[in-house]
C-alpha cells in the first residue's frame, strides 16, 4: 500500500510540474505579418495580384476568384461580367459612385461611409468605397476596390475589424491594391 501510496504521489508531483511551463496558443483571430509576396494570375479573368506568402489563398468559382486570409483579416477578389462599356467619364464615374453607395447602404443598415474615390487602378477607372459594416454579423472596415475594364468589373474587397484595419492596411490591403494588374481576359 506504501509503494502505490508513492507512486501516486510521484507521479502527481510529475503532472504538476507540467503546467508551470505552457507555451502560449497562438493568436488565430490575429493577421499574420506577411513573410514576403507573390503573384496570383487569373489569366482567363484578366488579372494578377500579388500576396502574402504566409496567409491562405484559396481559389473559388466566378463570380469570386479567390479569398485571401489570415486571422480574422479577408481579401475577396471578384469579376463580374458586364455588358456596358465601362464609365470613364467623371460624370458617368460619379454616377455609378452614387449607386454603390446606395447599393452597399439598401443591405446593409449599418453601412457608414468613411470617404469615397474615383481613382484609375493599372490606368483602369475605379472607385474606392471605404466604410465602416457588418460582415457575417461582426463590425468591420471595409475597403472595396470597384475597376471598370471591358467587359467585366473587378472587385477588391479587404476588411477586418476596425481596431486592426490600419495595421493590416498598411502591411497588406494597400500593398495588394497597388499591385493589382489587369490585361486582356
Amino acid at each position: 500500500m506504501r509503494r502505490v501510496v508513492l507512486l501516486f504521489a510521484g507521479a502527481a508531483g510529475l503532472l504538476a510540474g507540467c503546467g508551470n511551463t505552457r507555451t502560449a496558443a497562438p493568436e488565430v483571430s490575429q493577421p499574420a505579418t506577411p513573410t514576403g509576396f507573390h503573384a496570383l494570375a487569373y489569366p482567363r479573368s484578366g488579372v494578377a495580384i500579388s500576396v502574402p506568402n504566409n496567409w491562405l489563398v484559396q481559389s473559388k468559382r466566378t463570380p469570386l476568384l479567390s479569398t485571401i486570409s489570415s486571422g480574422n483579416a479577408v481579401v475577396a477578389l471578384w469579376r463580374y461580367r458586364r455588358t456596358l462599356p465601362p464609365p470613364t467619364r467623371r460624370v458617368a464615374l460619379g454616377a455609378v459612385q452614387r449607386q454603390l453607395i446606395a447599393g452597399a447602404r439598401a443591405r446593409d443598415p449599418s453601412f457608414t461611409l468613411i470617404r469615397s474615390r474615383i481613382q484609375t487602378i493599372d490606368a483602369t477607372p475605379a472607385i474606392e468605397l471605404d466604410a465602416f459594416e457588418r460582415v457575417a454579423g461582426q463590425p468591420r472596415r471595409v475597403r472595396s476596390v470597384h475597376v471598370f475594364a471591358p467587359g467585366a468589373e473587378l472587385v477588391l474587397d479587404e476588411y477586418a475589424p476596425p481596431g486592426i484595419f490600419h495595421a493590416v492596411d498598411h502591411a497588406v490591403f494597400s500593398p495588394l491594391k497597388r499591385s493589382l494588374r489587369l490585361s486582356a481576359a
